[in-house]
């Protein structure tokens, strides 16, 4: 058995995209990110099968709203916890496989545009020997971790949220002579520039991330050489 874990903030103005306020209003942040959860919930329950279940992992108990919860009553739901990501990520993941699952791959919603590929190629990796894989992002840190054992290494002493989160996490893995595996760069959203690259992407592939291309056409978006 294998482990989507679908890893989000739950959508509260003031506590998401927070890093895109201003240009953007606390109000029109939250519901882009609603968009991303949107999109992200469609997507890994996509990836569901017979032997690979799917998980929303939320950082706070409540009823989501609308078509958010229509998506989350497919899948499992449980509760981050812990004191930073790592940690609970770490705990995620030890759950996960102490209720069977042989492989666990954590994806988070701030990436509406992560590729299939990139997922169904992280428990291929995991299924041929890889201990770890990654799908580094170009910030420096990752937009997918996934493991087939307790490698909870890989998720301590690390400054989460800066640049070096790949690099530690790589340290880490050659420390503990753990066979951490690569795959194809993608990236999450974040700060103005990856606004800017996901709006760019949407125009023309809007099928990917259709919940988070109509906040962009709903949204009073300021002009794009602001944002």
């Amino acid at each position: 058995m294998e482990r989507l874990i679908l890893f989000a903030k739950y959508p509260r103005p003031g506590r998401v995209k927070t890093r895109l306020v201003p240009p953007l209003t606390p109000a029109q942040a939250c519901a882009l990110y609603r968009a991303f959860l949107q999109d992200q919930l469609a997507f890994v329950g996509s990836l569901a099968t017979s032997r690979r279940q799917v998980e929303l992992c939320l950082d706070e108990p409540g009823e989501l709203p609308g078509a958010l919860r229509d998506l989350a009553t497919r899948m499992r739901r449980s509760l981050q916890q812990g004191a930073d990501l790592g940690e609970r990520m770490r705990r995620a993941v030890e759950r996960a496989l102490a209720e069977g699952a042989q492989a666990v791959v954590i994806v988070g919603a701030d990436a509406p545009t992560l590729p299939r590929n990139r997922v169904l190629a992280a428990f291929r990796r995991l299924r041929e020997g890889a201990d770890a894989v990654v799908v580094p992002a170009a910030d420096g840190g990752y937009v997918l971790v996934g493991v087939r054992g307790a490698c909870g290494v890989l998720f301590e002493g690390i400054g989460w949220g800066g640049e070096g989160v790949l690099a530690a996490t790589r340290l880490r893995a050659r420390q503990a002579g753990l066979d951490l595996h690569e795959l194809g760069p993608w990236y999450d959203v974040d700060v103005p520039e990856d606004f800017r690259r996901l709006r760019r992407s949407l125009r023309l592939h809007p099928q990917r991330a259709p919940a988070t291309s109509r906040a962009f056409a709903n949204l009073a978006l300021p002009r794009e050489g602001v944002l």
